[in-house]
């Protein structure tokens, strides 16, 4: 690995805002070419960045940085005397930056110049970078040589070429139509080589696609385990088979502005009818509809559909619609004939996907390679987090890689984070209390046990289960509740995120540290909700008869994992009652009996096994409640109450 270069860029891809960046030299192209091509934009509603309003000087604006890497294109006016300009040549290296990042779609004119001078720094082009050659080899001689890369690799690729022979409008208008064909193609997919890992993918969806009787396919998962991608390679494959087709992106985000949905109807009309202004509000004639292939990438609601799809009531039978979602209700509400779920890539896969971020598709450098099994195994077959952890760790150096991991162990890199946390804050309040008592506590129970306990907490459990499953946000494995580490993380994240510096004021413990500060400080508070102990990492715990008093809502309490030693003293001489108690588990407990105090009324679930327990309690309890006991070697064991 080497230090990264000098870059201003996030190392994520960054948040679309505008359809094309226009850069350009002012004194050359402002009051003509540049001027026409601008206004051809704007009557086509091209959504253009121009910095024609911005002081240029020697030092480029971070807003125009940000820019350049908002925007899905860029489009570079190479005239005679873009050389010569350091702003110029510093928004160059920031767009050929962001094309090799970001995939981003560059298209050069070269204006009134050949492309091979732009190459090779030759010819009128080269006289006027020269004086800025001159300066920057004694200056910066770094970024001369970049700007140097930079315009060889633009003078590389093929573009629009305008000199004094041809007619400038229908250049413009050639340029505008390029540029339109490229925003309609709206699906993540842009370059021309496969996604990784999903070849097989692909066949399984065309396969389906051809199967009588299945006119809308459903794709389902989590987020960033690859549903758009999956569906925008289809989408390019088979596309040419169809009359109309069109691929509308981010619909939940979409719906969400003022005229979202109704913005992305017409746009759709326009598409598929091939009518610039069509007459929103009537139901199109079959006849007028052929063969259309529609992919409706994001749905959260049935109501989006409905929108989106109601001037299209007759479709052609040989028409396909794919719908995307991360709610296989959604799906199902929608109509899909079949649904098909996304799962997470194989190791060998992911492997190859995070190096195409990280090592720019090179097999890692012999100090990588452990570090870049860590990443993986952290991805966990997730695309979404394989790209943004390689882009991250792109160009850093050894430490930077193992300063990264280390923060993963103590927070989700946010980018990850924020997509995930998209379905949890669909959730209502009861159904995310659910599912962050499963990430931070029940995750590998039973689903009858996790139901049980949390029914008598107030919860209708059983529903709230169910959602979360028709979200991918947990699954069901031999009547086992999990979830994806990456979920979980989200999940606790949440949590964190509750009070960030003091975890006695958080409503679910899990990390040995916290727990240990909280206990050992008599700082808990009524906000604790669970505690989950892994006994083989904590520190020697010594606790105090009021450690607990303070945490009346206390439900769920678990100390686990192999320990040689006593790692908790006190908890039998507990002045607390637990009474709100609905679960405890305590494996290789110490002590011979429970707190003195310690009330069962509302327990559930009591596991304690390979403890040293004599009795569980000196006094007749109330264990109305209690459906779910094991005591398993106990070898100490004398006396039960009565069951």
């Amino acid at each position: 690995m080497a230090s990264s270069s000098s870059s201003s860029s996030s190392s994520t891809t960054p948040k679309l805002k505008y359809e094309v960046f226009l850069s350009f030299r002012d004194e050359e192209t402002q009051k003509n070419f540049r001027s026409h091509l601008y206004d051809a934009f704007s009557r086509e509603n091209i959504n253009t960045f121009i910095d024609d309003k911005l002081n240029r000087g020697e030092e480029i604006s971070l807003a125009l940085l940000t820019a350049i890497e908002q925007s899905k294109i860029s489009v570079i006016i190479l005239s005679k005397g873009y050389g010569s300009s350091s702003w110029c040549l510093k928004e160059l290296e920031k767009i050929v930056e962001c094309k090799k990042k970001y995939s981003q779609i560059l298209i050069p004119i070269f204006y009134h110049v050949d492309p091979s001078d732009v190459r090779k720094q030759t010819g009128d082009f080269g006289k006027a970078f020269s004086q800025l050659e001159e300066r920057f080899k004694v200056d910066d001689p770094e970024m001369l040589q970049r700007w140097k890369t930079a315009l060889t690799d633009i003078g590389n690729l093929s573009g629009f070429i305008s000199d004094n022979t041809g007619d400038e409008s229908v250049l413009v208008q050639d340029i505008v139509n390029d540029i339109l064909e490229k925003l309609d193609d709206e699906y993540l997919v842009i370059n021309n080589e496969s996604p990784v890992g999903l070849d097989s993918k692909i066949e399984q969806i065309e396969c389906l696609l051809c199967q009588e009787g299945v006119r809308r396919l459903g794709i389902w998962g989590i987020g960033g385990i690859g549903k758009t991608t999956l569906a925008g390679a289809v989408f390019r494959k088979i596309s040419k088979q169809f009359e109309a087709c069109y691929f509308i992106q981010n619909i939940r985000e979409e719906s969400e502005k003022s005229r979202g949905l109704n913005d992305l109807r017409q746009r759709l009309c326009s598409v598929v009818l091939g009518d610039k202004y069509p007459n929103i509000g009537f139901t199109l004639e079959r006849n007028r509809l052929g063969r259309v292939l529609i992919v409706f990438d994001d749905v959260t609601k049935l109501e989006q559909m409905e929108c989106l799809m109601e001037d299209f009531a007759y479709l052609d039978s040989e028409s396909r619609i794919i719908i995307t979602a991360r709610d296989e209700r959604v799906l199902k509400q929608c109509g899909v004939d079949y649904i098909h779920e996304m799962e997470g890539l194989v190791s060998d896969v992911a492997f190859q996907l995070f190096n195409r971020y990280a090592f720019g598709g090179k097999s890692p450098t012999e100090d990588c390679i452990e570090l870049s099994s860590r990443v993986v195994a952290y991805a966990a077959g997730v695309p979404l987090a394989l790209k943004v952890l390689g882009y991250s760790l792109f160009g850093r150096t050894k430490k930077d890689w193992e300063s990264n991991l280390e923060n993963l162990k103590r927070s989700p890199h946010m980018d990850i984070h924020e997509v995930l946390k998209v379905s949890y804050d669909g959730l209502n309040y009861e159904q995310r209390q659910v599912f962050l008592d499963i990430a931070c506590f029940f995750k590998g129970c039973e689903r009858a046990l996790i139901e049980e306990v949390l029914d008598a907490n107030g919860f209708a459990s059983h529903y709230c289960i169910n959602v979360l499953i028709e979200r991918s946000l947990i699954t069901t494995s031999f009547n086992t509740i999990t979830m994806h580490a990456l979920l979980q993380e989200m999940g606790r994240e949440i949590v964190r995120q509750e009070s960030s510096n003091n975890p006695a004021k958080r409503s679910r413990l899990w990390d040995h540290n916290d727990i240990f500060s909280v206990l050992t400080t008599n700082k808990g508070k009524g906000t604790i909700r669970s505690i989950s102990l892994d006994m083989s990492k904590a520190k020697e715990i010594h606790l105090q008869p009021k450690a607990f008093n303070k945490m009346h809502n206390l439900r769920f309490l678990e100390a686990y994992g192999f320990t040689c030693g006593n790692k908790v003293y006190g908890f039998e001489h507990l002045v607390f009652d637990f009474s709100e108690l609905r679960y405890l588990s305590w494996f290789n407990y110490s002590a011979e009996s429970l707190p003195q105090y310690f009330d069962p009324e509302n327990l559930v679930a009591l596991y304690m096994t390979d403890g040293k327990l004599k009795r569980l309690w000196t006094s007749v309890k109330n264990l109305n409640n209690l459906k779910h006991i094991d005591l398993s070697h106990s070898k100490h064991l004398l006396e039960m109450p009565n069951l």
